[in-house]
């Protein structure tokens, strides 16, 4: 028999698992499995009951305290972020290969994010990281996306991710710049199976500058044919950032020229766009988030203010 807040974790687990898609997934997010959900909500698990319950509560008291402070703009059109749209758009339609390099934090991944989240049906991304950058961990995580299982050898994922992709989709890689030399021609060899076939898919690198290091630099040889395949190659920076992007990605702060014009300064040094808002919203959830407050928050993160201030007062 469950107790009255027992019942009542059951039903926003339940809520949840509306929102995900699936118990599975729910069960995910909050590191209690579904099965044992399932035994729970029965009255049949043999395990420590109070304990589950315990973790179930703790995961939404987390999340409920979370709901409580700021909550950033989960994507803007921003000059940056349209850039990367536009791109991601133009190699879907023309196939062959794109690159979209720059600094760090200036809001490419979210762009990648929002066009695959538009584009479900002809796109599908995935996120290298150290572990995950060989050609067999490549066609894994595309296997995975792809809902095509992963426990195959690398020439039959190969074959079973080539089927299941069409004419006119766009694979979109972030972090490319781990990508080996191997993953990279690996993915050139999907664009060129769909040329030689008179159609189309686009890949697309999102990463920083050691992409075009790797395909434009010492290297430009070996990567001789992925340059002759690529449609674009854009170069983003910090100093691309423009005012009137910070204050469509902080609403809150439109008319407060000081605080605008601070921000966009903290957003063109090497904090980027992603380091501005953090400012912001720690500022935001501290109570204070005029100028003065802008810049204590900013010195009790560390970051760089050298001639900032000063930049702002004039």
């Amino acid at each position: 028999m469950l107790t009255e807040k027992q019942e009542q974790l059951i039903k926003r687990f339940e809520e949840l698992a509306a929102k995900l898609g699936s118990e599975k997934k729910a069960g995910q997010a909050i590191g209690v499995s579904s099965s044992i959900i399932s035994q729970l909500r029965s009255g049949t698990y043999k395990g420590d009951v109070n304990k589950q319950f315990a973790k179930i509560g703790a995961y939404f008291d987390t999340k409920s305290k979370a709901a409580d402070t700021y909550s950033e703009i989960e994507y803007a059109p921003t000059t940056i972020s349209e850039v990367v749209y536009k791109t991601l758009e133009n190699v879907k339609i023309k196939g062959g290969f794109a690159f979209v390099t720059g600094d760090a934090g200036i809001g490419k991944t979210k762009a990648l994010r929002k066009y695959v989240a538009d584009n479900p049906l002809n796109s599908v991304m995935i996120t290298v990281n150290p572990c995950t950058k060989s050609t067999k961990a490549v066609l894994k995580m595309l296997a995975m996306e792809m809902g095509l299982p992963i426990s195959q050898s690398r020439d039959d994922l190969w074959m079973s991710i080539a089927a299941k992709l069409h004419d006119g989709m766009v694979i979109a890689v972030d972090e490319a710049q781990l990508l080996t030399y191997g993953s990279i021609e690996t993915l050139r060899s999907f664009a060129d199976y769909f040329s030689e076939r008179g159609q189309t898919l686009g890949v697309a690198l999102i990463g920083n500058d050691g992409i075009r290091e790797k395909i434009e630099g010492r290297s430009r040889e070996q990567y001789r044919q992925v340059n002759n395949r690529a449609w674009q190659r854009q170069q983003l920076r910090t100093l691309d950032v423009q005012k009137a992007d910070i204050e469509m990605l902080i609403p809150i702060l439109k008319g407060k020229e000081q605080e605008l014009t601070f921000l966009h300064k903290v957003a063109q040094t090497a904090e980027g766009v992603r380091g501005a808002v953090r400012l912001f919203g720690n500022a935001y959830d501290m109570g204070k988030y005029d100028f003065n407050g802008l810049v204590k928050m900013a010195k009790m993160m560390h970051l760089d203010l050298k001639g900032l201030e000063k930049a702002v007062r004039k």
